[in-house]
């Protein structure tokens, strides 16, 4: 007998050999699904975060739309068809075929106002086993982008079960804690992929930490002020990539001082962002709403005046005292900046943010919360920084009809503004690619007057990583964390 062979077989049958192959990789990061069902706010975008929901076309690393569960799609008149890749399963063996994504789309659009913001309702046949005509209530130009979005992530409703059909799929679920993975037996070349935890870590400091023990393989977003420590321990690396995402500040109309668009454009202009980006050491100050990666970004950063913000605040009578400080009528200029842990860049930079402005009168007190979704729902805050990704489909429309048109279901701004909303709807009738970025340009260009919102950097994050988790390679946003080229090394 091969003596080599026999101690090989005998390895690999070992509880070390087999701990290797079983031992779940764990994925800290600041947030953890709601709930297992797509429809449920932005469950969704979780669920596709995860490695559980799919799309029917998605973003590549290049930022490009392309086809996913999908096939393709055509335009049939004012309808479109879309055709499903051949012999797609759902995690639990069943079908994704015609009638499934049918009722898929009826459910998502039903039960989830974000998943008609664009469409608004559906009209659906299936017309064989691969084929369903969907025809959109309101003109839709980017139509693979919308599928790309992740209201109309792809699922199942069983009962009390939903089921997705991405590469992994939901073991144990506490709420708030840990959502324990397997591979969907389902999904192609299932058996090289590892077990998946994913832990909810609030605290930027403990995530770190528990990178530097071994509690964790992907530290997802560590914060900038702990990097120096974590590249320092053997055995440990860090990726950083540039995101698609945008931070901004969402001024609540409806509430002084920002009911003023006078004083929403002064805080705008009272905010270097170079000071912004010097504070996580990276990234870039905003140009707009959307990253430059993006062909319908705006070029040039947003500007920095305190004179001309000064002036604007004289203007609508909020006048400097001896000390600087602003008051109108007795009153201070003054409110609450929120935010929150789970973006650990946010907690740093709202001291930046708040010395800014009180360059030029206003006094700035900081919260933190836990649940900021909640809070901004309720319109319970004065301002409130926030992390976006401006374009998940590749495309602008999304946001603004999500954030900015006069009854979005994100807009949380209490913002309306007729003029937007008309040149919202005229962008549902423009296919040409150029044609469109001019119309985003536009459109972006009406929020720099307004101002509901001021943008304010494009951000870098890190991701650290374990020798299991060595090879793993982060995306350009946190809509794709866990993957289906997720791999562990023993």
């Amino acid at each position: 007998m091969d003596m080599r062979w026999f101690f090989a077989v005998l390895l690999a049958l070992s509880p070390i050999a087999a701990d290797a192959q079983t031992r779940p990789l764990v994925v800290g990061q600041s947030f953890l699904t709601d709930s297992l069902d797509p429809v449920q706010g932005v469950a969704g975008w979780a669920l596709q975060s995860h490695g559980v929901a799919e799309t029917l076309f998605t973003v590549d690393r290049q930022g490009r739309v392309v086809p996913h569960l999908a096939e393709s799609v055509r335009r049939d008149g004012e309808a479109f068809v879309i055709r499903l890749k051949p012999d797609l399963k759902f995690a639990d063996g069943s079908p994704l075929d015609a009638a499934a994504l049918k009722a898929s789309l009826e459910r998502a659009t039903r039960e989830n106002p974000r998943a008609r913001a664009q469409t608004g309702a559906l009209a659906l046949m299936a017309l064989d086993a691969r084929e369903v005509r969907m025809r959109p209530e309101r003109p839709v130009a980017a139509i693979e982008s919308v599928l790309a979005e992740f209201p109309l992530a792809v699922h199942k409703a069983d009962g009390t079960n939903v089921h997705m059909t991405g590469p992994f799929r939901p073991v144990e679920f506490r709420r708030g804690e840990t959502l324990r993975l397997e591979p969907n037996p389902h999904y192609r070349d299932a058996g090289v992929r590892p077990n998946v935890t994913i832990r909810r870590v609030g605290d930027a400091q403990t995530l770190a930490l528990a990178l530097e023990s071994g509690e964790v393989d992907i530290a997802f977003n560590l914060a900038p002020e702990t990097l120096a420590r974590v590249r320092a321990r053997p055995g440990i690396g860090v990726k950083s990539t540039p995101v698609a995402y945008q931070y901004m500040m969402l001024f609540n109309t409806a509430k002084a001082p920002f009911d003023d668009p006078r004083v929403r454009r002064a805080a705008d202009l009272a905010i270097d962002r170079a000071t912004l980006t010097a504070a996580v050491n990276g990234g870039e100050p905003a140009s707009g709403m959307f990253p430059r990666v993006f062909p319908f970004a705006a070029e040039t950063p947003r500007p920095t005046d305190t004179r001309e913000a000064a002036a604007l605040l004289d203007a609508a009578g909020w006048r400097a005292g001896p000390d600087g400080r602003r008051a109108k009528d007795g009153r201070p200029l003054e409110f609450t900046l929120t935010t929150y842990p789970q973006r650990p860049d946010l907690v740093a930079i709202a001291p930046v943010v708040r010395a800014e402005l009180e360059r030029v009168g206003f006094r700035v007190r900081i919260e933190i919360v836990e649940a900021i979704t909640p809070q901004l729902q309720a319109k319970r805050f004065d301002a409130s920084l926030w992390a976006m990704h401006a374009a998940p489909g590749g495309d602008g429309a999304f946001v603004f009809e999500q954030y900015l048109r006069s009854t979005g279901p994100s807009n949380f701004m209490s913002f309306a503004d007729p003029a937007l909303d008309a040149a919202l709807d005229r962008l549902r009738e423009i296919d040409a690619a150029p044609a469109r970025a001019a119309a985003l340009r536009e459109i972006e260009r009406r929020t720099f007057v307004s101002a509901p919102i001021a943008y304010l950097m494009t951000p870098v994050w890190h991701v650290g990583l374990s020798a299991r988790a060595a090879d793993y390679v982060p995306y350009p946003s946190d809509y794709y964390v866990v993957r289906a080229d997720l791999r562990a090394r023993p």
